[in-house]
């Protein structure tokens, strides 16, 4: 089944529901196309069509995806309650509360109007993603909302085309492609293509259309050769040429860095068989008439993605001589790869059969992951792009298990895939029985192995080192929970002895007095990083002469004029300045889970050999630390002398890069300079 891209009318709406879903479904929807067109009497779009020709589009748009009478009726009336007088109560009192839910899931946040249009579009898609979570037909009705308003996206502003197509291209589309509507996800990409960049998708478009022809003979004499071959050996399938939309060429092309000409599945079959096993019976039948490309097929049957999209992907130089994409699966299997979850999603008597059920769990564990209320708008947002585009890996645990990362997803996150105590207890990873380092990126097939100690505990540096976003809620949970125990150890007396009290006065006093004292300059002022008696806001200095880290464990004195003096529990210039200032210590801790960096000087020594010095620049690097100052110099024969100014957000972050340096061959010192 295929989207019809003119307007459907009422009558084409009608008579398709009554045909496939009865004449009990059919007095539904007419009702509420009649409410619909009620309430939106003597609104108008910009096009300059009634508003109801809106909701008809979109109820017709969710018949195509092979959604119920509920969902089309709540399509038709998703704009109701929020821009006419027609109320909630109205809806129940005539729909019941199943279609109320929906339509309610489905409204705009008119309310918000923050600073930033950012932070408006993050909080109308987190409040879409919770209904979701509710009931995910909320999203499959915004989704054709929006494939309708893109249609339509001509009568705009310009500045609010391309506002509304980046939206689209960035956020919708990749959600329609993780729920594995890709009837959707294809089209909303080209409309928004089509908007964001005209004249390349002009360019493509002319491109495709001059070889159509071509194509077509081409495709013709594959179904030829294929039916025959399949027939004999009694295996039933339908051959068809595979039209790859716009916005995927171009997206080739520049990721690639192929022309036009170069991107071979333009020329690409599909064939559809009855049952699985036909599936690789046509496999091996392909393979036998044209040479497959190494490294060229994947097996998604065996391995569905995340979004149980199931198919068979090879490629083989075809007949001519050129590369040709074949893509093999079942009728089942097509349905699920053009309409997701939609074509699972049959509700009977308002609830799903339990196989279906089943089918969204991922796609829930999806969602949940997306509604973190401590994010802000702008986290958020980025966190659901990088879930949204990222690709998959499989990786495979000791006993087989295989498991789906997004690409570039690490060991650590790995570890929390698992569950989660095991990545908070997460000492070290095999990857196929070597031992590598936790931020060392997963590749499929390989077999991954954690190493387990319960007395290892997550370092602050590991928000950077995950790529996942569930793994970033649970490190993000550990450190919020350290700093609720510390906060409630504080005010419980935990801190009895005399010298670590501080009365409420000081603190105050510590809040909002400025400081003068030029000495400052000996140390680092920072805030927001550091717990004084557990309150943030509080003046603190880290001193210049023991130079902490986050990481180390510390004391704090409070100045006079300068706030509170931060020091490492050992440090010796510490003790002596209490002794002759009188200063009255304080409990400080770090407020982990903060990530400002600290700027560290590290020297290292080396015997002077080519390539070296850029060795150890790539060493730092390769460990995501930022490089502030560097330099070198040979400071006797044959021995290189180089410094570096990083940025350091805790101290296992330096032990590594320490590490790491002093494993470079001809490497004779590297360490901290204070």
């Amino acid at each position: 089944m295929g989207f019809i891209k003119a307007p459907a009318t009422k009558e084409m709406l009608f008579e398709a529901v009554r045909d496939r879903l009865g004449p009990e479904a059919l007095e539904l929807v007419e009702r509420a196309y009649k409410i619909s067109d009620d309430a939106h009497q003597g609104q108008f779009r910009l096009s300059g069509e009634p508003y109801v020709v809106h909701p008809l589009q979109v109820g017709y748009i969710l018949y195509e995806l092979g959604l119920d009478e509920k969902v089309i009726s709540a399509g038709l009336l998703h704009d109701v309650i929020e821009d006419t007088v027609y109320s909630r109560s109205d809806m129940v009192r005539d729909f019941g509360t199943e279609i109320t839910q929906l339509v309610e899931g489905v409204t705009k946040i008119s309310e918000i109007k923050s600073q930033s249009r950012e932070t408006e579009a993050a909080e109308n898609i987190r409040k879409i993603i919770i209904a979701t979570i509710q009931d995910i037909r909320v999203i499959l009705i915004k989704l054709a909302d929006k494939t309708h308003n893109m249609r339509t996206l001509s009568f705009q502003p310009p500045e609010k085309q391309r506002r509304i197509a980046n939206e689209t291209l960035s956020l919708y589309a990749p959600i329609a492609g993780r729920l594995g509507i890709y009837k959707v996800k294809s089209e909303l990409e080209d409309l928004a293509f089509q908007v964001i960049y005209p004249e390349e998708y002009q360019d493509i478009k002319k491109r495709i259309n001059v070889k159509k022809s071509e194509r077509e003979e081409y495709i013709d004499k594959l179904q030829l050769i294929l039916k025959q071959r399949l027939a004999e050996i009694n295996i039933n399938a339908q051959v068809e040429g595979r039209a790859k939309h716009f916005f995927s060429i171009y997206r080739k092309m520049k990721t690639k860095e192929k022309t036009f000409d170069e991107i071979f599945d333009l020329r690409a079959i599909r064939i559809i068989t009855d049952e699985i096993k036909d599936c690789y019976g046509v496999l091996g039948i392909v393979h036998t008439l044209w040479t497959p490309v190494p490294g060229r097929f994947k097996d998604y049957i065996a391995t569905p993605k995340t979004n149980m999209y199931q198919s068979l992907h090879t490629t083989v130089i075809g007949p001519d001589g050129k590369p040709l994409e074949v893509q093999i699966r079942t009728t089942e299997m097509n349905a699920i790869a053009e309409f997701g979850i939609a074509a699972h999603w049959v509700y009977k008597e308002g609830k799903a059969h339990a196989n279906e059920r089943h089918l969204t769990v991922k796609w829930l564990e999806v969602l949940q992951s997306w509604q973190d209320s401590a994010l802000d708008p702008k986290e958020f947002l980025e966190e659901l792009k990088y879930d949204l585009h990222e690709d998959e890996v499989f990786v495979f645990t000791p006993k087989g298990e295989i498991i789906q990362l997004p690409k570039g997803a690490t060991v650590l996150d790995f570890a929390f895939r698992i569950h989660t105590d095991v990545g908070l207890h997460c000492k070290g990873a095999k990857i196929n029985s070597r031992m590598i380092p936790l931020r060392t990126e997963l590749r499929s097939g390989d077999q991954v192995e954690v190493v387990v100690d319960k007395r290892s505990k997550p370092s602050p540096i590991w928000l950077r080192i995950v790529r996942t976003t569930s793994a970033r809620q649970k490190l993000r949970a550990y450190f919020r929970k350290l700093r609720e125990e510390t906060r409630k150890d504080l005010e419980q007396g935990a801190e009895s002895a005399a010298e670590l009290t501080l009365n409420a006065d000081v603190l105050e006093e510590l809040k909002r007095k400025p400081s003068h004292d030029k000495s400052q300059k000996q140390g680092q002022a920072v805030q927001g990083r550091v717990l004084v008696a557990g309150l943030r806001d509080i003046p603190v200095r880290l001193s210049g002469c023991c130079s902490p880290l986050p990481g180390d464990q510390i004391i704090g004195f409070v100045t006079r004029g300068r706030g509170v003096s931060v020091h490492k529990k050992n440090c010796s210039v510490a003790m002596k300045q209490r002794e002759e200032e009188q200063l009255r210590m304080i409990s400080v801790d770090w407020d982990y889970g903060q990530t400002e960096p600290v700027p560290v000087r590290v020297e290292v020594k080396a015997r002077d050999r080519q390539g070296i010095y850029l060795e150890m620049v790539k060493s730092i690097s390769g460990t995501q630390t930022n490089i502030l100052e560097a330099g070198a110099s040979t400071v006797q024969k044959d021995t290189l002398m180089a410094r570096f100014m990083i940025e350091v957000e805790h101290l296992d972050q330096l032990k590594e890069i320490l590490g790491n340096l002093k494993r470079i061959p001809d490497v004779v010192f590297a360490h901290r300079v204070k």
